[in-house]
């Protein structure tokens, strides 16, 4: 039973594997997708703007990189500074502060409703920091909830679009992913909105993403006639061709599949290629992408991607690699998880622990940590063993 397991600290890494910050936190926001924010396609970051929010005890507050805590560990939760600020939870009312603790908007916007039932039993699988980080601040605008919707507020606190969707994605390059509510139980889709709040799109289009100034798109169908295609930013077809699987544009290119794996392996043998914005296959298919890999897109010149294989007792056994944007073998597969590269180096779980890769694939700083997260300005947040 995870309760029974003993509960380990948090501490920090420099590169040279060198324990800068010993072992001494409860908990830290965990990179718990590959080095990706799932809902914001940004890099992973505990560490931003020189501080990085920790728990001791049940309350959380910020530290500086000597391990000083600069914001007094007192809040429910807190998300990573951004736009020289940090989002904090108290109760069910989120606010912010500035890097001296000052709160500069006061607690008055909502929480997710399931703050304080989401936390886990064990604090060592605790993932529940992650619901604040959606709060952030980009594109000068940040995600805030009220009355169980979901608006934008600018750096006064006031809402510049109307809480008024279901949900509500960071902004990025001027765009946002909505839901309005309107199609959560009906064909896939979403709507996308400018700083101003009204629709990029005025097209039946059903779009799932944006990155790259490209969205992705569906022809809504759930069987063996599923196709996705890509648009520009006025709606319009960027090529003709369509695939039963791809991935949003990410450094110029995007993974696809014409068709789905076939024989023992099933979708699971399913091979990616990459293609450029005027829809070219640049790089032939000939990878895996193990599930919803947000490291299947290019981070720093590099991709992670997958082999699967089927043992004779008929279990799955995936296995990890990085290639180049050539799609030239980097490192073949070998680990059981690669992050993406996030400040130069990429997080992979070996048997003897976390290690971390170079760009040319070789272990530059080993751990016996049984997680670590991905590199941020310089330092890692490791669990002590």
């Amino acid at each position: 039973m995870f309760e029974a397991l003993p509960h380990k600290k948090w501490g920090f890494i420099d590169k040279t594997g060198k324990m800068v910050i010993e072992p001494q936190f409860d908990d830290v926001l965990r990179d718990q997708y590959g080095g990706c924010f799932p809902y914001s396609h940004k890099m992973f970051k505990n560490f931003s703007e020189g501080l990085c929010a920790v728990r001791l005890g049940n309350k959380w507050g910020y530290i500086d990189k000597t391990g000083k805590f600069v914001i007094e560990a007192k809040y429910d939760n807190a998300g990573t500074f951004s736009e020289g600020v940090g989002c904090v939870r108290l109760g069910q009312k989120c606010g912010y502060v500035d890097k001296t603790g000052k709160f500069v908007l006061p607690l008055q916007f909502d929480a997710y409703e399931h703050s304080n039932n989401a936390r886990s039993d064990n604090p060592d699988w605790d993932f529940t920091a992650a619901l604040v980080e959606k709060f952030g601040f980009s594109d000068g605008l940040a995600v805030a909830r009220k009355d169980g919707k979901e608006g934008y507020i600018d750096h006064s606190g006031k809402f510049v679009i109307a809480p008024k969707f279901a949900s509500a994605g960071a902004f990025e390059g001027g765009v946002a992913k909505v839901e309005t509510g309107e199609n959560m139980q009906r064909l896939p889709g979403s709507t996308f909105i400018d700083k101003t709040g009204n629709p990029i799109l005025e097209t039946e289009e059903r779009c799932l993403d944006y990155s790259d100034k490209i969205f992705l798109a569906t022809n809504g169908k759930y069987d063996a006639t599923r196709k996705l295609y890509y648009l520009n930013a006025k709606g319009e077809r960027l090529t003709k061709e369509e695939y039963v699987d791809a991935r949003i544009f990410s450094e110029g290119l995007g993974a696809v599949a014409v068709k789905w794996g076939e024989g023992s392996l099933g979708s699971q043998g399913t091979k990616y290629g990459y293609i450029d914005k005027a829809g070219e296959i640049v790089i032939p298919a000939a990878f895996q992408i193990s599930g919803n890999n947000l490291a299947g897109n290019f981070h720093s010149g590099r991709a992670i991607v997958s082999k699967t294989e089927l043992d004779v007792m008929g279990n799955y056994h995936t296995s990890h690699g990085i290639i180049d944007a050539k799609g030239n073998w980097v490192l073949k597969p070998k680990y059981n998880h690669i992050a993406a590269y996030c400040d130069g180096l990429a997080r992979a779980f070996s048997d003897n622990g976390t290690v971390y890769l170079d760009m040319n694939g070789n272990e530059a700083v080993k751990t016996n940590s049984p997680w670590g997260n991905s590199f941020s300005e310089g330092l890692a947040a490791v669990m002590a063993k």
